[in-house]
């Protein structure tokens, strides 16, 4: 499995790289794209990270599962591109794993695919959510979708990820490798 993860100027650092790291951690594919044709993006923290590829640079209907982290860049670049609305209704009407932390979850939501599914975001982001259960949970997975509420919670995010692509023994080991158990 494959997976694809979308970043755009804004996005909080800890819910990016820390799943990004995890996920290396457990050997899952993963290919980090900007939004724009820029290769560079600004990190809510105002780090400046380099990536190889933008969105338009890769087909995404060729991934098997999609990540979107939150922060800023979900209001300021996100919610505002028809291009991402069209990679989320691709991955979700093709019911593909879509994992989604704090602010995030409203690209999701704002079609109305939580329709009968429990979620989580960060507080005060799912004023656009609709047809779908708000929670408080911390990370949440229902069906085919993954939602986190917080930075807090993103080490526990991409864990749940790994579970559910390669299974819970090895996101049982990469979480003994991050506390320095292993």
């Amino acid at each position: 499995m494959k997976g694809l993860m979308i970043f755009a100027d804004g996005f909080e650092d800890v819910e990016g790289i820390a799943t990004v790291d995890i996920l290396k951690r457990a050997q899952i594919k993963l290919t980090c794209v900007t939004l724009k044709n820029k290769k560079e993006v600004t990190t809510s923290a105002q780090n400046h990270l380099v990536f190889e590829q933008s969105l338009a640079d890769v087909d995404y209907k060729t991934f098997d599962f999609l990540i979107l982290p939150g922060g800023p860049a979900v209001f300021n670049e996100l919610d505002k591109s028809k291009k991402v609305d069209e990679v989320v209704n691709y991955f979700c009407t093709n019911q593909k794993l879509v994992c989604a932390i704090c602010a995030a979850p409203l690209l999701i939501g704002k079609h109305g695919y939580f329709e009968n599914l429990d979620y989580t975001c960060f507080p005060g982001c799912n004023e656009k959510i609709y047809l779908g259960n708000k929670v408080d949970d911390g990370v949440v997975h229902s069906k085919n979708f993954i939602t986190a509420k917080s930075m807090y919670y993103a080490c526990d995010f991409a864990l749940e990820i790994v579970s559910t692509i390669k299974g819970n023994d090895k996101a049982i080991s990469v979480a003994k490798q991050i506390k320095g158990m292993e």
